[in-house]
Formats: structure tokens, C-alpha cells, sequence
């Protein structure tokens, strides 16, 4: 019995204070609540030479010093941990550039707050600092951007969001092709995570529809949803015919839908088919 209790304790240990890849220090000398700040018990991991901005150190020495006073820590995630010292520089400019972004992309965001961390000591940013991210980072509320020094020299910057995003949601089981509307989605706020593609914040301008039968409460994406076309299969179309600058417009059933510029076949009042492009809602120009 005793046994089993001191495993459970030292289980619950290792899950309270997982050692981390990186820190940030102010101070030289390195303490135990530094790397774990709800921890009890405080005394002195390492001291790091005044002269150095970065500090490379084997996870296992902190660990071992951590079991020295009676604390298990887990280890098994890094092999080697990294201190880097707090660069006194303001990223001010840099968030207010995330927020914009992010509030551009997705309207319904509720931004609660932005963190920004070096990879090394940064002595100072550029008066007007920008940065550059990759195409796809507004899926993701954490990730990696650079910016340009004035000596055109990258920095690499970590940000972190934390937000939530109103995102369109199916309410009830629909069909493939079934138009999206307010009455078969709904907006629901969901914690600013990750995205595999472009989430819905709301409907777009251009009539949608499903492009496939979807369970409901299902979070919608631009993958799930297709501009409806210009012309409906089975749907009555005018045909507009051109002859010497005299246009002849009549009646046909379109036999496949289109969107615009699209060439599809319609079919006459006679029962004939023929070749038709799209060029507008409804309307297609015989060939």
C-alpha cells in the first residue's frame, strides 16, 4: 500500500512539472520556480555567465537537481533545454499587426490575447517593424514569423493567440447540393486553435450549397460549401441567338448545369439538343 501511494505521488509529480525545450530569464541566476512558478519549494538550478545571452543545459542535470530536493520532474520530452535571456524590446507594433490580420481574415474573432517570443536576445526592432508569415498562418493560433533587421538579416519571432472564432456550424443533418442558409447552420464560438482549412464565419454574399451530405454540428470550411451555378440542371433557360446583329431569344430546358462561360446542353421545345454557353443567371448564348 505504501508503495502504490508513493508511485501515485510521484505520477502526479511528473504530470504537475513538465520540463520545457525553452525559457526566458531576467536574472543570471536560474531558480526552480522560474522553469515551474506554482512550485512550493525554491532553490537555485544554475547561474548562467553575465556575458551570455543563450545558455544550453542537459535536461537530465536540472532533473537530477530537482530529485536532490526531493522533486521529480518529467524529462522525457526534451533532451536538452534552452535559456535565452528576455530581449527588453517592445512588440507592440508586431501584435497590433496580428491582431489586424487576424481580425481581417476572421470578423467574428474575440481576441483575448497576443504573445510574442524571441528565438535569442534582441537588443531592439526596427522603428517600423513588419512581419512576414507564411500564407497559411491564420490557421493556426500559434506558429513562427520572421522580420528583416537593417541589414536585411532575418529574426525569427514565436506568437501565440489566445482567442475564440464565431464559426458556422450545420444545426441539422443536410443534403449534397441543399442551398446554405441560416436556416441549416448556425454561428457557434469555438476556442482559436487550428484550423485544416478556412473556417466559415458567416454566409458568403454568392449563394452556396453543400457540396456533399453533412452530419449536423459539423464545423463548415470553404471545402464543405460551392458557389452555386449560374444555370440548374432541368432548369428553364433563355437562349439568346445571334444573327446578323438581330438577337432571337427563346425557350429550352438546360440538361446540365453551368456556371458562367460554362458550355452545357440545353434542349429545345422540340425535343432537339444543342450546345449552349452560360452568360448569366438563367441565360445562355446557343453556339
Amino acid at each position: 500500500m505504501t508503495k502504490l501511494l508513493f508511485l501515485l505521488f510521484v505520477l502526479l509529480n511528473l504530470d504537475a512539472y513538465e520540463l520545457s525545450r525553452n525559457y526566458e530569464y531576467e536574472n543570471n541566476i536560474i531558480y526552480s520556480d522560474d522553469l515551474f512558478p506554482t512550485i512550493e519549494k525554491k532553490f537555485e538550478i544554475l547561474k548562467i555567465p553575465s556575458d551570455q545571452d543563450h545558455y544550453r543545459l542537459d535536461a537530465q542535470v536540472i532533473a537530477k537537481t530537482f530529485e536532490l530536493n526531493g522533486i521529480s520532474i518529467d524529462s522525457t520530452k526534451t533532451r536538452y533545454v534552452n535559456f535565452t535571456k528576455r530581449s527588453p524590446v517592445d512588440f507592440s507594433l508586431l501584435k497590433q499587426q496580428l491582431a489586424s490580420m487576424f481580425t481581417e481574415r476572421y470578423p467574428t474573432i474575440r481576441i483575448d490575447d497576443i504573445t510574442i517570443s524571441s528565438r535569442g536576445y534582441l537588443p531592439a526592432l526596427p522603428k517600423n517593424v513588419r512581419g512576414v508569415f507564411d500564407e497559411r498562418f491564420y490557421q493556426n493560433g500559434s506558429g513562427t514569423f520572421y522580420y528583416f533587421d537593417e541589414q536585411g538579416i532575418r529574426h525569427y519571432l514565436d506568437y501565440s493567440v489566445r482567442a475564440t472564432i464565431s464559426v458556422l456550424h450545420s444545426n441539422q443533418k443536410v443534403s449534397r447540393k441543399e442551398r446554405l442558409s441560416g436556416f441549416n447552420t448556425l454561428l457557434k464560438p469555438i476556442p482559436f486553435v487550428s484550423f485544416k482549412d478556412i473556417p466559415l464565419t458567416s454566409i458568403p454574399n454568392q449563394p452556396a450549397r453543400f457540396r456533399s451530405n453533412l452530419k449536423g454540428g459539423q464545423l463548415l470550411t470553404v471545402r464543405n460549401i460551392e458557389t452555386i451555378p449560374l444555370v440548374l440542371k432541368n432548369e428553364k433557360v433563355i437562349v439568346e441567338v445571334q444573327d446578323k446583329g438581330v438577337i432571337v431569344e427563346f425557350g429550352a430546358r438546360a440538361t446540365q448545369e453551368g456556371a458562367l462561360y460554362d458550355i452545357i446542353t440545353i434542349q429545345k421545345n422540340d425535343g432537339k439538343r444543342a450546345k449552349a454557353k452560360v452568360i448569366g443567371e438563367n441565360r445562355v448564348e446557343l453556339l
